[in-house]
Order: C-alpha cells, then sequence, then structure tokens
C-alpha cells in the first residue's frame, strides 16, 4: 500500500501547474530575440521552475490514483521540461563556435518545451474534464492539446529555421 501524501502535495500541484500554464502562455507569446527577449527568458525560467515542480508532484499523485495515463504524461513533461532547458544551455553554448549546433539545439529547446505545455495541457484536461465525461470528450481531451499543439510547434519551427 502507498503512503498516505503530505496534504499539502496536491495543493501545491496545483498551484504551480496554474502558475506554468500563465508564464508558459507568457514565455510563448513574447519575442525569442532582440531587447525584449529578457522578458521571454524570465519567464521561461519561471515556467521551467514550476513545471518541474508540477510535474515531479504528479508522479506520487498519480501513483497513489493507480492513474498510469497520468503517470506517463507527467514523467514526459519532466523529461521534456529538462531536455528543454539542456537544449538551451548546448544551444547558447555553441552560439559563436557552431552555427548548425546552435540552430539545431534552439529547435530542439522549442520542440520540448512547447510538448511540455502540450502534456501539461493534456494532463490538466483528462484528470478535470471540463465539458464532462465520456468516451468521445476523452479522446478531445487526450488529443486535443496534442493536435493543436502540433500546428504551433511546426509553425514556430518552420520561422525558426527560415531566419536562422
Amino acid at each position: 500500500m502507498m503512503p498516505i501524501l503530505h496534504p499539502g502535495v496536491l495543493p501545491a500541484h496545483v498551484a504551480l501547474g496554474f502558475a506554468g500554464f500563465i508564464l508558459g502562455a507568457i514565455a510563448l507569446s513574447l519575442p525569442k530575440f532582440g531587447r525584449a527577449s529578457r522578458w521571454h527568458r524570465r519567464a521561461g525560467r519561471a515556467y521551467a521552475v514550476c513545471m518541474l515542480g508540477m510535474a515531479a508532484l504528479s508522479v506520487p499523485l498519480a501513483l497513489r490514483a493507480n492513474d498510469y495515463l497520468l503517470l506517463i504524461i507527467g514523467l514526459l513533461t519532466l523529461g521534456w521540461v529538462a531536455g528543454g532547458w539542456v537544449a538551451l544551455r548546448l544551444a547558447l553554448r555553441a552560439r559563436e563556435s557552431n552555427r548548425q549546433t546552435f540552430a539545431r539545439m534552439l529547435r530542439m529547446h522549442i520542440i520540448l518545451m512547447s510538448s511540455s505545455y502540450i502534456g501539461a495541457w493534456t494532463a490538466f484536461l483528462v484528470n478535470v474534464r471540463p465539458l464532462g465525461s465520456g468516451p468521445l470528450l476523452f479522446w478531445g481531451y487526450a488529443l486535443g492539446p496534442t493536435l493543436v499543439g502540433t500546428v504551433f510547434i511546426t509553425r514556430a519551427s518552420a520561422r525558426f529555421a527560415n531566419s536562422a
């Protein structure tokens, strides 16, 4: 039997997730390059911290509920955020010395961080079911964020590839 979780785990998970949704939307909407990019970096750092905390707390919550779909999404979100952070660090390290590595790692950063945002929305919708339940709605909750997000990731990657 799984031990009882601290009563603060769920509220902390929800608060970090909510903050992550807001910060993610801000980071996605801000300019990524130029003088105004510092706001993207600040929102992005805060987003990463919130998502790492939220995803880490999702693991014991999903295990406690025996919800393996949410466990998988939580672990993937952890990996996507951590991978996106590492990709950005590698891109910045290669910025001056290897333009090709810089572009490849920055594209990977875009894909991984965007994937973490999609994963968080998917987990939220599958868990909360804001429009009710049922098989058709479940598949809408499970696949909707991926379908919509993939369009945006593809556009952002293409836009970056054309500018790099």
